[in-house]
């Protein structure tokens, strides 16, 4: 790669998406196996398979949502809103030759552009802000159907389809390639580096050498228990580049860019969550590509086959924890959009066995490659019972068929409306998990990086201490005074003049001083100020768990609610901005299954296995 920071070409960047794209497991989408009409509880009754399709599907027939401050400049779009093409037409024509000139300035050093020429660059920071503004117009854009009304998003899928160009209703997979940030050499950057807050790339803090694959699918309409519009699934695949790699002064063949690859981890979305498998662990096709299992209704993306499905939840949060204690009133009744026929929130911790995802067979389940986990059971289903493959082409004609998809890795500009600017695609909801898929605004973004950095700052302040304090093998009995030494970057004041205390973790740096100073007033010589000190006094007596005199179990105890704050606050939205995040730190690790059936389990027992939808007429 001749980019003198060691950054991936485009072409090179190609080469990578197109030969670990995933193939798809999917049950054949047939407009007579539709969902259950809308008076019952979709839960319980059988969910429409969606394919993944092109975004300009669905944008096509979306109602433009606008934020309040463009109502109130343009009161007649209450009335008569512009399509989503006439807005954006109109934001292209506004852009004047000093702005992009302006843009091209700011961003000609960014990662995200490494290789483009001149016109290319000009282009893609012209897609960068039609983005910006047009975020700043529209929150949202909704289809023209109540998002609970299953079967009537059915009906207008397959009605859309049939009218759509080949282009337009083709099955698309959507692929974009990140690159750590660190310098060669560096396993991570240090908190303190500038990369992790200001850059426009994201706050990829992992080294050059890292490299995330993700590969998004968008589904028309989701209809599992939350119910909504404009489904974004995705699934990510971690790669680590061989150093010789990053050094390379020249653009590289394809051969040699796969020789200095390796795949380590690997994270499919399920609903909020995910699952994580070792790459030797992920069932691969022939030619070693992964396979996904999409779960009907829902779109959750799994490893393997279940033949019992995968049982699974929404996030429970304080709309449904409110909800469920008045669960007994509305027993046997249709109450917002659901039938209350069972205790309401096992829908959302699991305890519910009928909530479950289900997968379909690979139809070509004897095709994988050598070492590859294979599932016994799965090669005994019956073809009639099986599922159908969608495999990536790169024919023009890719994704017009049943069997193909398209893979798009140059034109992103709707994925990255979302994950950069935050515009929802869907209805606005009030219950959680019921809305449309949505990022979070670049003013949210921006906020949220200062906080996780802040976190990260803090965790690496803690880790130093507890290093120097291990090293010099302390005796707890006794004063210390390298106390002083090793905690004095963990002073509140400290931290709040270099704006590294936000409020979620004060609680737990002020129980830790009050704990530690009752027993080693020498580990902050002259005592804090008064009013730390009254800070201090007002802690919570510690309970039997932390009621002890060791310097190491306050800090590690301190190292671990740091951690569980980075995480969730990690959680809201790493899948779109920091995928190495999600992968390594929110995704739970699948080790639970991995395809292998018991020894004694040598048959299939058809009676378990339910392959035959109940066709419903939808005329």
């Amino acid at each position: 790669m001749p980019d003198p920071r060691g950054y991936l070409l485009p072409a090179e960047r190609q080469i990578l998406l197109r030969r670990y794209a995933p193939v798809l497991v999917l049950f054949p989408e047939l407009p007579n196996h539709a969902p259950y009409p809308d008076d019952g509880d979709s839960i319980y009754t059988v969910r429409g398979s969606y394919h993944p399709r092109s975004a300009e599907l669905f944008l096509q027939h979306a109602r433009v949502r606008y934020r309040r401050r463009e109502l109130l400049r343009h009161p007649g779009l209450l009335f008569k809103s512009r399509s989503l093409h006439e807005e954006y037409d109109q934001i292209k024509d506004a852009i004047d030759a000093e702005a992009l000139r302006q843009a091209v300035e700011k961003h000609a050093q960014d990662p995200r552009y490494t290789g483009l020429g001149d016109a290319e660059l000009r282009a893609a920071l012209l897609r960068h802000l039609i983005q910006e503004q047009l975020a700043q117009r529209v929150r949202g854009l909704d289809l023209p159907r109540y998002r609970g009304f299953n079967l009537a998003h059915w009906r207008a899928y397959f009605t859309y389809l049939a009218q759509a160009d080949p282009e337009t209703r083709r099955s698309v997979v959507y692929g974009r390639l990140m690159q750590g940030l660190a310098p060669l050499g560096i396993e991570q950057a240090p908190p303190q580096s500038s990369l992790v807050q200001t850059s426009q790339y994201g706050p990829y803090d992992v080294s050059q050498t890292s490299v995330a694959l993700q590969y998004w699918f968008h589904y028309y309409y989701d209809d599992w228990a939350n119910r909504h519009e404009g489904d974004w699934e995705s699934i990510t695949l971690l790669l680590e580049l061989s150093p010789e790699i990053v050094r390379t002064r020249r653009e590289l063949r394809e051969d040699e860019l796969l020789a200095g690859v390796t795949v380590g981890d690997v994270g499919y979305s399920s609903h909020e969550d995910g699952y994580r498998r070792l790459w030797p662990d992920v069932q691969k096709t022939a030619e070693g590509r992964p396979i996904v299992y999409v779960a009907r209704g829902s779109q959750a993306s799994y490893f393997g086959w279940q033949l019992n499905g995968y049982p699974t939840s929404a996030r429970v949060g304080f709309v449904e924890k409110v909800l469920s204690a008045l669960g007994g009133l509305f027993r046997g009744k249709r109450f917002l959009g659901r039938r209350w026929d069972g205790e309401f929130r096992a829908r959302f911790t699991g305890r519910d066995p009928k909530n479950t995802d289900w997968v379909p067979v690979d139809p070509q389940a004897g095709d994988r490659l050598d070492g590859t986990p294979i599932d016994a059971l799965e090669q005994m289903v019956p073809p009639g019972c099986r599922g159908v493959r969608r495999t990536p082409s790169f024919s023009p004609y890719a994704g017009q068929d049943q069997q193909t998809y398209y893979l798009e890795t140059e034109d992103l500009f709707w994925l990255e409306l979302v994950q950069e600017f935050g515009v929802q695609w869907g209805e606005d909801f009030f219950l959680p998990g019921s809305r449309g898929p949505v990022g979070i605004s670049k003013a949210e973004r921006d906020e949220q990086r200062r906080f996780i950095n802040a976190l990260a700052q803090i965790e690496e302040a803690i880790t130093d201490a507890l290093s120097q304090m291990m090293d010099s093998q302390i005796a707890t009995a006794s004063a210390l005074p390298e106390l002083n030494q090793a905690l004095k970057p963990l002073r509140p004041n400290l931290l709040s003049r270099r704006k590294q205390l936000p409020p979620a973790i004060r609680p737990y740096l002020y129980q830790m001083w009050a704990a530690l100073l009752r027993s080693h007033p020498e580990a902050w010589p002259g005592g804090p100020n008064l009013r730390l000190r009254w800070i201090f006094r007002r802690q919570p007596k510690p309970g039997p768990l932390l009621d002890r005199d060791d310097p190491i179990y306050h800090l590690k105890s301190l190292l671990a609610q740091v951690r569980r704050t980075r995480y969730e606050e990690q959680h809201i939205s790493s899948k779109w901005d920091n995928p190495f995040a999600w992968v390594r730190y929110i995704c739970r690790a699948d080790t639970f299954f991995y395809g292998v059936p018991p020894a004694a389990e040598t048959q299939l027992d058809m009676s378990r296995l339910d392959c035959s939808d109940v066709e419903m007429t939808i005329t």
